[in-house]
């Protein structure tokens, strides 16, 4: 059998639907989380737009993507369970917390730092949300 030479690779454009050039920053804000109540999970609402807590402006803008939370300390018997920016609204975040005592618990007060990505050339008009994905990627 004859060799039938060097195996070749054909790269097509796989780019994302959504871009890859993001704008990263990590941003300090200083909160006053509420208390969480006993065996429960308790979002709250912070930013210039904030509900539970009104804060200096972030610069957060709807559709922007956090990426981390880092907390000044940890509090024994409450945690970060998730976070996320409103999609409507700029300079609104919300952080849920976790209680899993038998005793209502505050976080801890303090800076706290947030990473923020946006995406700079989304074509999207709801950056952030399940209908700025696209139905089907199709890589050929």
């Amino acid at each position: 059998m004859a060799n039938p030479g060097p195996a070749s690779i054909v790269t097509v454009n796989t780019q994302s639907p959504r871009s890859a050039e993001t704008f990263i920053q990590t941003i300090a804000v200083s909160l006053t989380p509420l208390i969480v109540a006993t065996i429960t999970t308790a979002e709250q609402s912070f930013g210039l737009n904030g509900v539970s807590q009104v804060t200096a402006a972030t610069g957060i803008l709807a559709g922007d993507v956090i990426m981390s939370i880092n907390s000044p300390s940890l509090v024994a018997g409450v945690a970060i369970a998730n976070f996320r920016v409103d999609v409507a609204v700029n300079d609104k975040f919300y952080i849920t917390f976790v209680n899993p005592t038998a005793a209502g618990v505050t976080p801890v007060s303090g800076l706290y730092l947030i990473t923020v990505a946006r995406f700079n050339l989304s074509t999207s008009l709801t950056p952030g949300t399940l209908s700025s994905l696209p139905a089907v990627v199709t890589l050929n």
